[in-house]
């Protein structure tokens, strides 16, 4: 079995049936979509949507006792975990950013009218 950071996948409360089954069929649509008629490989982030999509089905049937289907989903991911290939995602790194500026409030509506305009538009 194939491990990788992936793998450990928080629930939340998007992680209906409608929601996952509806992401993947959307994703493998459009990935049909743009492969017809070309020879043509998914990208690396396409590869971790699938991983991401497979690994939370697989919860949800595993959660709700259909081990038959939660082993099937989580190959598919360890499928897609194979073809992407490397040591897992990109990890994230600390960056240095400059210091904000400090904030000025500025009131720059004008409460005196010139003698000789009215306000009409």
């Amino acid at each position: 079995m194939l491990t990788s950071p992936i793998m450990t996948v928080s629930r939340t409360s998007a992680d209906s049936w409608w929601s996952l089954a509806g992401d993947l069929l959307s994703a493998h649509t459009l990935v049909w979509l743009a492969s017809v008629g070309r020879d043509a490989d998914l990208t690396p982030d396409g590869h971790r949507f699938f991983i991401d999509r497979y690994h939370r089905f697989a919860n949800y049937h595993r959660r709700r006792g259909h081990l038959g289907k939660a082993f099937r989903y989580n190959a598919r991911a360890e499928e897609h975990a194979r073809a992407l290939g490397g040591d897992g995602p990109p990890y994230a790194a600390a960056m240095a950013m400059p210091r904000p500026k400090r904030f000025i409030r500025v009131n720059a509506v004008s409460r005196s009218c010139p003698s000789g305009y009215d306000d009409a538009a």
